[in-house]
């Protein structure tokens, strides 16, 4: 059964509004959490653990 057209703007409205809030506040803790020293830290280390894991390629 098809929404009305009120009900079918609503339903947008809603999910643009929470789209937008998610976008918010995934921005809010991105930028808080970076500014975090001990979180900067960790993911140096995880990323040197990374780079030295890699497989070495010769030239040859």
């Amino acid at each position: 059964m098809p929404l009305s057209r009120t009900q079918t703007r609503t339903f947008v409205a809603v999910l643009v509004g929470l789209m937008l809030g998610l976008s918010v506040l995934a921005t809010v803790l991105i930028t808080r959490g970076w500014e975090n020293e001990a979180v900067q830290e960790q993911v140096r280390e995880q990323e040197t653990e990374r780079v030295r894991q890699m497989p070495k390629f010769s030239d040859d």
